[in-house]
């Protein structure tokens, strides 16, 4: 058992969330205690980068964001950067 929660290990494993995210090599987010916090993700062994937040127990796993599906029209009113 953990000294701060009543919860054995198991029943705290199981509560963690887990979010993909589309950030690389921070992701940020809201805590549960309502401040901003940024998680490192680190790869490890040839897996996606991961992070947890030691603060809420929410894990972030990154995704690389696929192409649009969408043609974009070439012409007036396109901006190309």
């Amino acid at each position: 058992m953990n000294e701060k929660t009543s919860l054995p290990r198991d029943q705290e494993i199981a509560r963690v969330s887990v979010r993909t995210v589309y950030d690389f090599p921070v992701a940020g987010h809201l805590c549960r205690d309502g401040s901003v916090r940024y998680i490192k993700l680190v790869r490890r062994s040839g897996q996606q980068p991961e992070g947890t937040c030691q603060q809420c127990n929410t894990s972030f796993q990154y995704r690389k964001p696929k192409p649009s599906n969408v043609r974009h029209p070439e012409g007036e009113g396109i901006v190309h950067f």
